[in-house]
């Protein structure tokens, strides 16, 4: 839910404490296409290894869960106000104006082994709305370009590999999308499904 005036967040509050006994409002900031995921990788140390971020793509298609027109008075947000549906896709690359950012929070964390932080990025400063401390659902994502987390920490802790720091892995576009399938079945098989 996205509520754009005084009255809307009163309405979605009574709605939702029908539903829950507690809930999380967060303020709606930046635009869609400033939103980013982040894996930060360490080691079980706690020292960083590296970063990768994609820059997501949500106005559309697999990655929108709602696009709502802005009638906020707030027209830096964008035409359209967007929430992700959780599944990411978009530009693949290093983005240090926000790896920077999620590199230094990992680490002020503690973080040891994979972090993701889903944050974004508006007039200069990241703001990070969720943090995931695991192996994320970009980790096939990542891996596809080189940046293949479970198998750097395979590498590091079974096989006592030495691991670069910082390691380059490819810059590029990736986009999700769903596979259809044709199963031929008889109408007695397709009746004891």
């Amino acid at each position: 839910m996205i509520a754009q005036t005084k009255e809307e967040l009163i309405v979605f509050g009574k709605y939702l404490l029908n539903i829950y006994t507690e809930y999380i409002a967060q303020e709606y900031i930046g635009t869609p296409d400033q939103e980013y995921t982040v894996g930060v990788l360490t080691d079980m140390e706690g020292n960083l290894i590296n970063s990768i971020a994609i820059r997501r793509n949500i106005s559309f298609g697999l990655g929108c869960k709602i696009k709502i027109a802005n009638r906020s008075e707030k027209q830096e947000l964008g035409a359209h106000l967007v929430i992700s549906s959780g599944i990411s896709q978009g530009q693949v690359g290093k983005y240090e104006f926000v790896t920077e950012y999620c590199e230094n929070l990992a680490l002020k964390l503690g973080a040891k082994s994979a972090l993701n932080i889903q944050c974004r990025y508006f007039n200069n400063k990241v703001y990070v709305f969720e943090i995931n401390p695991r192996y994320s659902g970009t980790t096939s994502l990542r891996a596809m370009v080189g940046y293949n987390e479970p198998d750097i920490m395979i590498r590091k802790y079974l096989l006592g590999e030495d691991i670069e720091r910082n390691f380059s892995f490819e810059e590029c576009i990736i986009m999700r999308g769903l596979n259809e399938r044709k199963i031929n079945l008889s109408s007695q098989q397709i009746a004891t499904l």
